[in-house]
């Protein structure tokens, strides 16, 4: 038998971040054997007072933090600060989500931090960055994204855009370019002995998330409204088809799929329409759209198992936590929350086999100094009950 080798066993990881970005970066280097260690300020990171909680505790901050560790500093005094210095001394990461000049003003800038520790690889993700003109301007995924031209291209072409369910800036732009560029630092830093400072944007990260469609503008293609671009929504063969009570996602790129699926649909006039536009476009889409409608999504899907095509029933979130295949492979799984109840995590990192299944989210301060009293936290509630937190920049 092979012993199981754990990459990032043995280094220390600091993280003073906040909400999303930063959190989820440190957890993937948690699942990839690192040691983390959160330091948080008097009252903890305000995820774990946004609703909805659980065991008294945000929902949001378990999934984020499982597996670390938590110290509470205030970065403000100077005897925290001199032991915030001393857990730099002994660690390899820092991940900070601190605004510009926050750093400075604490006495933590990059030129402190490296001469206590020449070797650390501290990643700051923010925004906007450290440099131009935006960097001290709040914002969220919502306004990264519309600054990066994606908001531009989605929702459709009656109502307009519309924002996605998932934080493409927050996550794509910050998280993972911070993931990566960590790594790549720790293995600059084997050869060269020395760290870096990594300066992460999440606006300008998202602008590369956008690289076909900004390259086909580059390229003198006129930019698609909303639901008009060849993968919003143009085409017959790559959108969205109501059925009887539910919906279809087709994705025939290939004309291969799109024939198959034209004989499955008993449309086979259409197999050589998969790129048509205009008038005949639409045409085609009426066809199918009135096939479509003679049955259930579940229906369809039963008819569709087998044939060689690119079609899946959009499932809504709760068919995707009872999906049994998610906790075979391991994406998902188990443990309780800080009241006993049973509580669904998610693996950062599904790929690497092997990984580290985290345990719970610590404690405030359960690593290090007492907690202080969390402040308190009221939201309005909209709809169903659902909270939302205040806005402005990490």
């Amino acid at each position: 038998m092979h012993s199981l080798h754990i990459p990032l066993s043995g280094l220390r990881v600091l993280e003073t971040a906040t909400l999303l970005p930063g959190p989820w970066a440190s957890r993937i280097l948690a699942e990839l054997g690192a040691d983390v260690v959160k330091i948080e300020p008097p009252g903890g990171d305000p995820a774990r007072h946004y609703p909805p909680h659980r065991g008294g505790v945000g929902h949001l901050h378990l999934l984020l933090n499982a597996g670390k560790k938590s110290v509470v500093l205030d970065l403000k005094l100077p005897a925290d600060r001199d032991d915030f210095l001393g857990l730099v001394r002994g660690a390899d990461v820092l991940i900070e989500s601190w605004r510009p000049g926050v750093a400075e003003r604490l006495g933590l800038d990059w030129a402190v931090l490296a001469a206590v520790n020449p070797r650390l690889v501290a990643c700051s993700i923010t925004g906007w960055g450290h440099e131009g003109p935006r960097r001290l301007l709040p914002g969220h995924d919502i306004n990264y994204q519309a600054w990066a031209g994606h908001l531009a291209l989605t929702g459709d072409p009656r109502t307009g855009p519309a924002i996605p369910s998932v934080q493409l800036a927050d996550l794509g732009g910050g998280t993972f370019p911070a993931v990566i560029g960590i790594l790549a630092a720790l293995r600059e830093r084997d050869a060269t002995g020395r760290g870096r400072r990594l300066d992460v944007s999440m606006a300008v990260g998202a602008v590369s998330l956008g690289v076909m469609s900004l390259g086909l503008v580059d390229a003198g293609i006129r930019s698609p409204g909303p639901g008009e671009g060849p993968l919003t929504g143009a085409l017959a063969n790559y959108r969205i088809y109501p059925t009887k009570d539910g919906l279809l996602a087709v994705g025939c790129l290939e004309p291969k799929f799109w024939a198959e699926l034209c004989r499955a649909l008993g449309l086979p006039d259409l197999a050589g329409d998969a790129f048509a536009l205009g008038e005949r476009r639409d045409e085609v889409v009426r066809q199918v759209e009135a096939k479509f409608a003679e049955a259930t999504a579940v229906e369809w899907e039963e008819r569709l198992r087998g044939v060689e095509t690119c079609v899946e029933r959009i499932r809504t979130p709760e068919e995707v936590l009872a999906d049994p295949w998610l906790r075979e492979t391991g994406v998902a799984y188990v443990q309780p929350d800080p009241a006993g109840a049973p509580m669904v995590h998610f693996r950062a990192l599904p790929c690497w086999s092997g990984g580290a299944v985290l345990g719970p989210a610590p404690a405030l301060g359960e690593h290090g100094e007492p907690p202080c009293p969390p402040p308190t936290f009221e939201y309005p509630t909209r709809g169903r009950g659902a909270s939302r937190p205040p806005g402005g920049q990490r």
